[in-house]
């Protein structure tokens, strides 16, 4: 049988994933939130891992678009114009 979210408010998700992203990048010097983390169940703890690599993973996906536009906008400055004279939606040319 699959495990079921449970049914938390955003803020106790967003919390629980602070928390746990405080420990990740802390533990070596400060270790008082475990105690914390501990009085979450082990299948909240988990799931709320999953939901901010997710949460990760879709904004460097988000990035890397941004990106790719904008190297592809450059490029075809480069190459005489050819396309997509303005820049990208958004972004504005540099002025020197």
């Amino acid at each position: 049988m699959a495990a079921t979210t449970p049914d938390l408010p955003l803020w106790a998700w967003n919390l629980i994933i602070a928390i746990q992203s405080y420990e990740d990048q802390h533990s070596s010097t400060h270790t008082c939130l475990q105690q914390v983390l501990t009085a979450v169940p082990a299948d909240v703890r988990h799931q709320a891992e999953g939901i901010s690599s997710y949460v990760r993973k879709a904004s460097g996906d988000e990035l890397a678009a941004k990106v790719t536009k904008r190297w592809d906008h450059l490029f075809n400055l480069l190459a005489g114009g050819v396309g997509d004279t303005e820049p990208p939606a958004g972004e504005s040319e540099a002025t020197p």
